[in-house]
C-alpha cells in the first residue's frame, strides 16, 4: 500500500509490527537482570520502498540467560507479546525456531583451579556471565571446561575494535597456564 494514499486506519504495517517487538524484546530483557540479554538482529522488510508501507517484514529475536528457566520465561512473554501486537495491528505472523541453546555451567574444579591460580599470581578476578557462545560451551558437553576471560579496553567485546593490552593477554595466559599445570595429571 502507499504511504501516501492508504488512510492510518486502513494500515496493516508490518513494520510498525517488527518496530514493537523490537521494543518488547528490550523491555523483557530489561526485567531479568543482571545477566539476562535479548535483541532483534537481522532485519528485511519488504518491498524496502521509501513510499510503501511494509508489507512485511522477516528478522531474528536472540534471548540469552543463564538460567534455563528465565529463557523459557522470556521466550513465552515474547511469543504472547507478538501475538498481542500482531493482533491489535491485524498482521499475521510466523515463528520460525531456528536455534535454541541450554545454558552453560563450566566445570566447577575448572573454575576454581582458574580462580586459585589467579589468587596465586596476585591478579584480581572475578566470575561474570559469557552470552556469547564459544566453543568452550561444547567441549564442556564431553570434558571439564571453563573459560579465561581477560578485560577489554572500554569493555568492548565480540567487536571489530575490540582491543585488549599485552599485560592483559599475559595476565591471562599465565593464569591459564598455571590452572593447567595445577591440574594436569599424568596418564600411564
Amino acid at each position: 500500500a502507499h504511504t501516501g494514499s492508504t488512510p492510518m486506519p486502513k494500515r496493516r504495517n508490518a513494520g510498525l509490527g517488527m518496530a514493537r517487538v523490537i521494543e518488547l524484546v528490550h523491555e523483557i530483557a530489561m526485567d531479568y537482570q543482571p545477566d539476562a540479554v535479548g535483541a532483534v538482529g537481522h532485519m528485511e522488510v519488504y518491498p524496502n520502498s521509501r513510499n510503501i508501507i511494509a508489507g512485511r517484514t522477516v528478522f531474528t529475536v536472540d534471548i540469552r540467560s543463564p538460567e534455563k528457566e528465565v529463557l523459557d520465561a522470556m521466550d513465552g512473554r515474547i511469543r504472547e507479546g507478538i501475538d498481542t501486537i500482531c493482533d491489535a495491528l491485524d498482521i499475521r505472523y510466523e515463528i520460525e525456531q531456528v536455534g535454541a541453546f541450554d545454558p552453560v555451567t563450566f566445570d566447577a574444579g575448572c573454575v576454581k583451579a582458574i580462580r586459585d591460580a589467579a589468587d596465586r599470581l596476585g591478579y584480581s578476578h572475578r566470575n561474570i556471565v559469557s552470552g556469547a557462545g564459544h566453543d568452550a560451551c561444547w567441549i564442556n558437553r564431553v570434558a571439564p571446561t571453563a573459560m579465561v576471560m581477560c578485560p577489554c579496553v572500554d569493555g568492548l567485546s565480540h567487536n571489530e575494535a575490540e582491543e585488549i593490552t599485552k599485560e592483559w593477554a599475559s595476565a591471562g595466559a599465565d593464569v591459564l597456564f598455571h590452572a593447567v599445570v595445577e591440574t594436569a595429571v599424568i596418564v600411564e
